[in-house]
């Protein structure tokens, strides 16, 4: 009977023994992970922070999901090592097993900058259930949270922060929130709107160091200005993570992550990755949606080779922060004159849509604070029409 390994347990790994059961339920399916816990997704971190869930209530998947997938879970149990020579891992355990296919699917991991101080304590990052477990308790009774970091990450933490109680303030070192996902204009409602709700975000502020005698008590930026505050939060950003990969001499792009073709196929024949570790094409995406199809596709090639090709994913987030909808999709932030950009901003409402054009055709767009405008866009995109009546025929719903 063939042997499946999968290295790591997130969105990527559960998703591929789904797709990998409903073509065949005899193959044999390990699964190794180095936390304690069945399956969770991160988002649900923010929720468990800010108070609206509990810890049990985090976890998604429990044993019994992984009996019912036949699936022989190895919790806390790291792999040290994948030898491509005979398709065998060794765990932290020092237990060798051998494999006819390997799926890395090990994710990624906190960046932090080279920041003075980040060593001190009440410094957190949050990755892991037992990283939010640390901050929801650093939370109560902290006077000031400082989250530094923009990105979606930080603020989902600042308004998870504030409906629990805290005083959270978001640094970044540029000019735009969301940098990833929206533009200066719909970054600009976004501030305000956060404001409103008593969520502050200081921008142009560039972290250098984190003060303290052995605690944090504040930051202080490169032109030497000074936030106090007694918790810091690192939100800035992650990196694949390829120390596998590395050690197996599977090849590692440019881009930082393990090197996969359209099967999903790294440079080792057999071994697979998919998820956060990955880079397709000089990308590494770092998005659910990426990790689902890679995820996907890497399983469809373990059961056949050959048999489905991964051609990309269009880039889409969906979130909300303190109950405000927004969307980003595609090509949302073009600096090539070939797109046409039309946009429509409503600072009372609080509302920022953005449809980009090429060829009367939209490609992309951005819609914050209203679900039905961010629905219209991506059906548009999905369809490909021809856009006529600009601004009436995008806006209008």
């Amino acid at each position: 009977m063939d042997r499946i390994g999968i290295i790591g347990n997130g969105v990527a790994a559960v998703t591929a023994i789904r797709e990998i059961r409903s073509k065949n339920r005899d193959v044999a399916i390990d699964v190794f992970s180095d936390e304690k816990y069945t399956y969770y997704p991160r988002p649900k971190l923010i929720e468990y922070i800010a108070g609206r869930i509990s810890k049990d209530e985090v976890i998604q998947y429990g044993h019994e999901w992984y009996d019912e997938y036949d699936v022989n879970l190895h919790l806390a149990e790291p792999v040290i090592e994948v030898i491509p020579s005979s398709l065998s891992i060794l765990t932290e355990k020092q237990s060798y097993f051998n494999y006819d296919n390997i799926l890395i699917a090990v994710g990624s991991h906190p960046f932090v900058p080279p920041i003075r101080g980040v060593e001190k304590e009440r410094v957190h990052i949050l990755r892991t259930l037992d990283d939010a477990i640390d901050i929801s308790n650093s939370v109560d009774g902290a006077g000031r949270e400082i989250i530094v970091g923009g990105g979606i990450l930080g603020i989902e933490l600042a308004a998870a922060m504030k409906a629990a109680g805290g005083n959270p303030i978001v640094i970044s070192n540029i000019s735009t929130l969301l940098p990833a996902q929206l533009d200066q204009g719909a970054s600009n409602i976004l501030l305000k709107r956060l404001g409103n709700m008593g969520i502050t975000a200081l921008l142009g502020f560039t972290c250098t160091e984190v003060t303290g005698p052995g605690h944090a008590t504040g930051v202080v930026s490169t032109e030497g200005d000074k936030v106090k505050g007694d918790m810091v939060v690192m939100t800035t950003g992650i990196r694949p993570n390829t120390h596998l990969a590395r050690q197996a001499n599977i090849a590692v792009g440019p881009g930082k992550g393990i090197l996969v073709d359209e099967y999903m196929q790294t440079t080792s024949d057999s071994i697979y990755a998919a998820g956060d570790c990955t880079e397709w094409k000089g990308i590494c995406w770092g998005i659910i949606p990426v990790a689902l199809e890679t995820a996907k596709i890497a399983a469809i090639n373990i059961m056949a080779h050959g048999s489905k090709k991964y051609d990309g994913t269009t880039p889409s987030n969906t979130l909300q922060v303190a109950g405000i909808n927004l969307t980003s999709i595609g090509e949302f932030n073009p600096q090539s004159p070939e797109y046409e950009s039309i946009t429509s901003a409503n600072e009372s409402e609080g509302t920022y849509f953005k449809a980009v054009l090429k060829d009367d055709v939209m490609v992309g767009g951005i819609s914050l604070g209203d679900r039905k405008v961010a629905l219209k866009i991506r059906r548009m995109i999905r369809t490909k029409e021809i856009v006529k009546d600009k601004k009436k025929e995008i806006f209008d719903v």
